[in-house]
């Protein structure tokens, strides 16, 4: 079973991400704290440790996931065309909008690396907050049809 491995905030647009070993996720607007996280789709954005190691191997580089700037981290879920779909990360559900897109950044990071994470929804997936809650490092991470 997949387990969540990071939580990362940014506090604001341009900063640094900030890790958490726990965090208060708030219906409808993202995790406590984090910037940017208002949008109605993208309240949150989660990485695929996984497809992140795809990139690397790609681009023959390993560097710390926490360069992608996504707000969570979890072990090994496929995340292509997954969205509508239903993430539960502990007693959290989070609905599915799409796909994460590899942005600008990523290439400034190391080149090619954008490329690298374009296919198969490598960069990830962004989601909407569908409950209130608090969830931990090590809390299993299951990915479901939407109802």
């Amino acid at each position: 079973m997949a387990q969540l491995l990071n939580i990362w905030t940014k506090p604001a647009k341009g900063e640094q991400m900030v890790s958490h070993e726990s965090i208060e996720c708030i219906m409808g607007q993202g995790l406590q704290g984090c910037v940017g996280g208002k949008a109605n789709h993208r309240q949150v954005t989660i990485l695929s440790l996984a497809a992140w190691n795809e990139a690397q191997q790609e681009i023959g580089q390993q560097m710390d996931p926490i360069f992608r700037r996504a707000n969570l981290l979890v072990d090994d879920i496929d995340f292509e065309n997954t969205k509508g779909n239903i993430l539960a990360i502990g007693d959290l559900e989070i609905e599915l909008t799409g796909e994460t897109k590899p942005c600008v950044q990523m290439e400034e990071l190391h080149e090619g690396l954008r490329n690298a994470m374009k296919p198969k929804w490598r960069g990830g997936a962004t989601g909407k907050v569908l409950n209130s809650c608090i969830i931990t490092i090590g809390d299993s991470a299951t990915l479901t049809d939407k109802e």
